[in-house]
């Protein structure tokens, strides 16, 4: 897997040369997020001219009692492996209806801000069993034509490119990857409704 990561992780930063090298990682400290944050972490280290910094940032909802606990944990093991590594937390009262998507829309604008303020790009780790899922959701909600599209490897959102480097890869792949490092990473049972 690191050898496939590597070459389109490059072949996408190639595609936007003109943009700087800061990324900011949207790190969750699931598996996702915990692998590709020891992927990039491999590819820095044998890309060293790319000159390429991370950022991961992790969003702390406050829905769980533990989730202060957990953020720590992972801001502990990204910067343990090198990483300048923050925490924002979600400040305002969880809403009493749709609590995923004003989930989703918190932890998109932190990290856009974060984005802004490291003048980054943004790294998200969905991958491609994510890609069929919101495509399958789309078709039910019935979507038309762009809507079934599904997720795009990268994309411009309010002026900040977001990229997708595991969008190619099944989830499968990365828990074998995770599992052959021996990598640790959280089960936030929460992810699900999120």
């Amino acid at each position: 897997m690191i050898e496939g990561f590597s070459n389109n992780f490059k072949k996408l930063c190639n595609n936007f040369v003109d943009l700087p090298n800061n990324f900011v990682l949207g790190l969750s400290g699931g598996v996702d997020s915990t692998a590709l944050l020891y992927l990039l972490k491999d590819f820095i280290n044998n890309n060293p001219k790319l000159n390429i910094k991370i950022f991961p940032v992790i969003i702390d909802h406050g829905m769980r009692s533990v989730s202060a606990k957990e953020a720590l944990a992972v801001k502990k093991m990204a910067i343990n492996l090198g990483f300048q590594t923050v925490i924002k937390k979600i400040n305002i009262k969880i809403p009493k209806g749709n609590i995923q998507n004003w989930a989703r829309i918190e932890r998109r604008n932190l990290l856009h801000e974060a984005a802004i303020f490291f003048s980054a790009n943004l790294l998200l780790a969905h991958q491609n069993d994510d890609q069929a899922e919101t495509v399958f959701m789309r078709l039910i909600r019935g979507s038309g034509v762009d809507g079934l599209q599904g997720i795009k490897e990268t994309n411009f959102w309010n002026g900040i490119l977001i990229i997708r480097p595991l969008l190619i890869f099944k989830k499968e792949i990365i828990k074998n990857y995770i599992e052959k490092n021996n990598i640790h990473f959280f089960d936030d049972k929460s992810n699900a409704m999120l």
